[in-house]
């Protein structure tokens, strides 16, 4: 009778112990998410005001270039297709910033921890794989400019070809950018350098994070 009153009180105990080792887990699940989520507010933060700034500039190119439709202030086409070229490149960036920040927000921080790195990663990924035709209107920059020369009279031969040089440098590294921006290339440091610039550093700060939580197989 006895034995059987201690081995009753052991599971009772054992019971009580496996419930606060359960509770701690979860506090610390809980604790550890909060972390990662508040990892990503900055790439949140940015996408937000990246929106509001880009419709601006969206609306101004867009007002620039009806104008120059309309009136043909210039005689020379590059001052059109460059700003038209920029107006759709960042129409893109707009699109992808918005699709980025839907991405963040649906990430499910109270997952188990191998799905919420996966969602990280797919945000990173693709945040990599749309980057690479942000930086293609760059060369289009320098190149509106040339647009306002008019070519069949006289014009400043030397700084045409000042900008033309610089067009070709710009155009060299949007190119190069293209080309290297890919997954595969994420641990060059000059594309690592990119890929943070556009908050990618959040995004790995946030999985970061979450590896505390994998010795307990969350």
């Amino acid at each position: 009778m006895e034995e059987q009153s201690i081995q009753n009180l052991w599971k009772v105990q054992n019971s009580k112990i496996e419930q606060v080792i359960q509770l701690n887990t979860q506090i610390l699940k809980y604790q550890v998410s909060q972390r990662s989520r508040k990892a990503l507010f900055g790439l949140k933060a940015e996408k937000v005001t990246g929106l509001v700034f880009g419709t601006i500039y969206i609306a101004i190119l867009a007002t620039i270039l009806s104008y120059t439709v309309k009136n043909q202030p210039f005689t020379n086409p590059l001052f059109v297709l460059s700003i038209g070229a920029i107006l759709l490149t960042n129409i893109k960036v707009l699109f992808d910033y918005a699709k980025h920040l839907v991405m963040a927000n649906q990430i499910d921080f109270s997952g188990p921890v191998v799905s919420i790195q996966q969602e990280l990663s797919n945000l990173k990924l693709n945040l990599v794989s749309n980057m690479r035709y942000w930086y293609l209107q760059l060369p289009f920059y320098t190149l509106l400019q040339i647009g306002f020369i008019d070519f069949t009279g006289e014009f400043p031969l030397a700084w045409v070809i000042i900008q033309g040089s610089f067009t070709l440098l710009l155009a060299s590294i949007s190119v190069w950018i293209f080309i290297r921006m890919n997954p595969k290339n994420i641990a060059d440091k000059k594309v690592n350098w990119l890929i943070n610039l556009a908050s990618g550093k959040q995004i790995d700060k946030a999985a970061e994070q979450l590896e505390e939580l994998k010795s307990y197989h969350l």
